[in-house]
């Protein structure tokens, strides 16, 4: 009898499956492997919620591209190397920065799982591995919790190009009343998040540069949907204050 090779997206042999991301209806789901995710530390879940967000996010963008369930996965292939595919024919549609952001992140991803199966290797062969410290799939983050430190991170690692366009720091006197600006992540660019202290989180805009375009993504958090046309006023006025700056900016070059 001849044993199933398992394969990823690419059809390329895998050695040992570490994730993937599947469409649902409505959304996407972050499938880990099993054992993997029993031998979670109970610092795992936290390190790994904003980059499932962040990918998440960049996925959910181009999910209507896809005929796959499965939209991207990542895998070690026989030859002990770690591979991250998306659906075949997906990546075409992609912005390269975008994808290339998401790539480096889909191997974060796996850099922390593979550090937790490593580690458990080593507490087994000393005999100082004591079982699960955390039920499986537990210990997540909240939603939007790390992001700041990520896009902090990138911003510390000249990974924005021009796409930061060296705008001023925002104050409280920028912005509508009641309104605070926090730096956040996302694959695309420079990316601020917006909340209101009565209707909770607004949304994120993204400034990004297209050759000497600067193109400005508005996104409207749909929490809070009795608020939403409030929400979506007060996201026009920030927008409003962006443009000025950018305006401003440009007018100096």
């Amino acid at each position: 009898m001849v044993e199933a090779v398992m394969k990823n997206l690419a059809g390329h042999d895998v050695s040992v499956f570490l994730f993937k991301f599947v469409l649902q209806e409505g959304g996407i789901n972050f499938v880990v492997n099993e054992g993997v995710a029993e031998d979670f530390y109970p610092q795992t879940g936290f390190k790994l919620q904003p980059l499932l967000q962040a990918c998440g996010e960049t996925l959910m963008r181009y999910k209507g591209f896809c005929n796959e369930k499965v939209i991207m996965d990542g895998n070690i292939l026989m030859d002990g190397n770690f591979e991250v595919m998306l659906s075949p024919g997906l990546g075409k549609y992609f912005a390269e920065r975008e994808k290339q952001s998401l790539f480096s992140d889909a191997h974060k991803i796996a850099k922390i799982l593979i550090d937790v199966m490593e580690r458990r290797t080593q507490e087994i062969k000393l005999g100082t591995y004591f079982g699960p410290q955390v039920p499986p799939h537990k210990g997540f983050g909240m939603a939007g919790e790390g992001l700041e430190s990520l896009g902090k991170e990138r911003l510390h690692a000249g990974r924005l190009g021009d796409q930061r366009l060296d705008l001023k720091q925002l104050t409280a006197a920028d912005l509508p009343e009641g309104v605070v600006a926090a730096l956040s992540y996302d694959h695309r660019g420079y990316c601020l998040g917006f909340t209101h202290k009565d209707f909770g989180y607004l949304g994120k805009i993204v400034i990004s540069g297209i050759g000497d375009r600067t193109l400005m993504e508005t996104e409207l958090s749909i929490e809070n949907q009795q608020h939403l046309d409030e929400k979506k006023e007060v996201l026009k006025n920030i927008v409003a204050v962006l443009e000025a700056g950018i305006r401003n900016r440009n007018s100096l070059n």
